[in-house]
């Protein structure tokens, strides 16, 4: 699959899932999820936890400048990697995020 957007190093940014579905995640959002890149259309992660396809997943989205923002989007792909690890491919719904700093 060919992208149009530009995407970014993803250095610094990770996020904590709030709500899946409409159910609020307790256990999930104590624990940070690694963002290997990173669009404005969405980001992929790893995760060793099981999202579905389609899933609606609320995250807080945290910024290497020490910014967060709450981000509501869907699982688009999934691809397993090594170390029974899955990657994930997160499509923004509602949220919209620059990459730019907030102090830039």
């Amino acid at each position: 699959m060919k992208r149009n957007q530009d995407r970014a190093s993803a250095d610094g940014y990770c996020i904590q899932v709030l709500i899946i579905n409409g159910e609020v995640q307790t256990h999930l959002s104590q624990k940070s999820f690694y963002i290997e890149n990173i669009g404005k259309g969405g980001f992929r992660f790893l995760s060793d936890v099981n999202f579905e396809l389609e899933d609606r997943v609320q995250v807080l989205l945290h910024f290497p400048d020490g910014h967060s923002q709450e981000v509501l989007g869907r699982i688009c792909y999934k691809e397993e990697t090594a170390g029974n690890r899955m990657a994930y491919g997160y499509s923004v719904i509602e949220g919209f995020y620059s990459l730019q700093s907030s102090t830039a």
